[in-house]
């Protein structure tokens, strides 16, 4: 009895740890479906279908088509955090000063900054140390993954006229050819016109930012240790001052001034500050431009745009982030990528790759250049010679055309008033500026008034108090705006001479035609120059590239959501 009894009790405890035992067993054979309700099992977490880790990159966008490249490149190798989740490049292309901006106001969470110099990792821990009082740097200095060394890109007809390539150019030979009032007569061309030059806004690009700084060297005499009383100093700023005065307007975007250059040949622009690698691109250009491109590296100096990546020391950059961000940058060191970059007119990263094509004289440049290099001071000397730029840099005249049509009725009314009062804010106290408001009439131009000193105050109050109402003569108003500004023009030619307009729909009230307003620009040189801006999906943009384009202006598109960006990007033509 005692022993039917053990049996039993060990008969029940095999059956209760057997239904307790949650672990799947095999079955060898196929059973009939069975009556018993089937008991749910939690599948194995899948790894491949992990969410992946984001690494966001702001980087320089003079690099772009070699960045994105190597991001797919590297994501195709399938790379994997240590618990296996997939990483994911996110690349963000920017103007170095932009990005600079966008992470310290944390608009941009990024994990690896990029920009095009070394400098601009110095000016972000010092706007970042300055906004949050952290007094550890919030980038490293990082390792160069491509060089490419900035350039004066001359038409080659112009640059043997200065005596490439057998005499060494530097910026006192340009200012020779611009302070001359015969021009490029003075070599013998009267037919080229007056001296012209491009560069970049310094506040939003690297490629202005080191054209300004070499241009301070050349007017301090100095190759390395610019201090501020360099900057303070009579000879230096006369120096800039003039070298700027040389400029027909900034911009946001290094690539602008390179496609612009190209498209519109040598009436647009005598020579531009690029990159080496851009004027090397110019050789493979789809349009093929009216003359070759070649590089000067100017004989005062010039500096290397090192193209640093920078690991971010901040709150929101992890471990697992870190060690994405190192992955990629072990997979742009590696040879192939670096062989990648030289195709593209980059210089490698890598020390043990020889130069070679296309950095060849076939393509308008030279290997064994630059000669001298020009040294980066430090953060503080940066910062000033922005405050000093702003003071001696060419000024600006701009008459703003506003749609107040009755289609910008609501928040397409205020968002645009809110974009146009940034826009001012952008420009300085000594640049002057002209509002002209039109619906289905024209009205009358307040201004041009210096914004310093209330004008500014003034021209946004006026913003403030505008109704949207009647049609859109847009044409009209924009030849009401070009004849604002000629007389001004003419006496004046060492301005910036500009009309910005933005309108949200078609031309339905004008007395003059587009074919008729387009003849109103000279063919080829524009001393007022024609910016448009289509706002919303009911604008004609086919109509506003063109005004843009035969006044040798640029064109954008907005909505209400991004006018506000649209404005800001506008003044830094500016």
């Amino acid at each position: 009895m005692k022993s039917a009894f053990y049996t039993l009790w060990a008969f029940f405890v095999f059956v209760l740890v057997a239904a307790c035992d949650s672990k799947p067993r095999p079955d060898p054979t196929p059973s009939a479906p069975s009556s018993s309700p089937a008991v749910a099992t939690t599948p194995a977490p899948d790894k491949t279908a992990a969410k992946p880790l984001e690494l966001v990159i702001a980087y320089g966008s003079e690099k772009k088509t070699w960045f994105e490249e190597a991001a797919k490149a590297f994501e195709a190798t399938s790379p994997k955090t240590a618990d296996g989740r997939p990483i994911k490049v996110v690349a963000k292309a920017m103007g170095s000063g932009e990005a600079m901006t966008a992470i310290t106001n944390g608009t941009v969470k990024a994990h690896v900054f990029s920009p095009a110099s070394q400098a601009y990792v110095a000016l972000l821990n010092n706007a970042y140390a300055a906004k949050t009082s952290r007094p550890k740097p919030l980038a490293p200095a990082g390792d160069v993954i491509v060089l490419s060394p900035v350039v004066i890109a001359m038409w080659k007809p112009m640059a043997e006229a200065l005596g490439w390539p057998g005499k060494p150019i530097g910026w006192a030979d340009l200012l020779k050819v611009s302070a001359d009032p015969k021009g490029w007569g003075s070599k013998g061309f009267p037919e080229w016109g007056r001296f012209k030059l491009g560069h970049t806004h310094p506040e939003f690009s690297n490629s202005g930012f080191l054209a300004v700084l070499a241009e301070a060297y050349a007017g301090a005499k100095k190759t390395r240790g610019l201090n501020a009383a360099d900057l303070d100093a009579v000879p230096t700023r006369k120096f800039l001052e003039s070298i700027e005065g040389t400029v027909v307007h900034y911009g946001k975007s290094t690539g602008f001034f390179a496609e612009k250059m190209l498209q519109r040949g040598p009436s647009y622009i005598s020579a531009a500050v690029l990159y080496e690698n851009l004027v090397i691109e110019s050789y493979s250009s789809k349009t093929p431009p009216p003359q070759p491109l070649v590089a000067i590296y100017p004989k005062e100096g010039t500096f290397w745009s090192d193209h640093p990546y920078s690991i971010l020391d901040a709150d929101w950059v992890g471990p697992d982030e870190r060690k994405a961000a190192e992955q990629f940058l072990a997979f742009l060191k590696a040879k192939p990528q670096q062989q990648r970059a030289l195709e593209l007119g980059f210089r490698p990263g890598d020390a043990s790759i020889a130069i070679s094509a296309p950095i060849d004289v076939a393509h308008g440049c030279d290997p064994k250049q630059p000669q001298t290099l020009l040294d980066v001071p430090d953060a503080t000397v940066l910062d000033k010679l922005l405050t000093v730029w702003r003071t001696v840099k060419k000024g600006a005249d701009v008459v703003f055309v506003f749609d107040k049509s009755g289609s910008m009725r609501g928040k397409p009314l205020e968002e645009a008033k809110r974009g146009a009062k940034s826009f001012f804010d952008n420009l300085t106290d000594a640049d002057e500026a002209t509002l002209l408001f039109f619906d289905g009439t024209v009205y009358p131009a307040v201004g041009p008034v210096k914004l310093g000193g209330g004008g500014r105050a003034q021209l946004q109050q006026r913003l403030d108090g505008v109704t949207a109402d009647g049609g859109t003569a847009l044409y009209d108003a924009v030849s009401a705006a070009y004849t604002n500004l000629q007389e001004r023009a003419a006496k004046n030619p060492m301005r910036t001479h500009a009309i910005v307009v933005m309108t949200d729909g078609n031309d339905e009230n004008s007395k003059l035609s587009l074919p008729d307003l387009k003849k109103r620009f000279p063919a080829d040189e524009a001393a007022i120059k024609v910016f448009t801006i289509a706002y919303g999906a009911e604008a004609n943009p086919k109509a506003l590239e063109e005004i843009a384009e035969a006044a040798k202006g640029s064109s954008v598109k907005g909505s209400v959501d991004t006018i506000n960006q649209v404005y800001a990007d506008m003044a830094a033509f500016f």
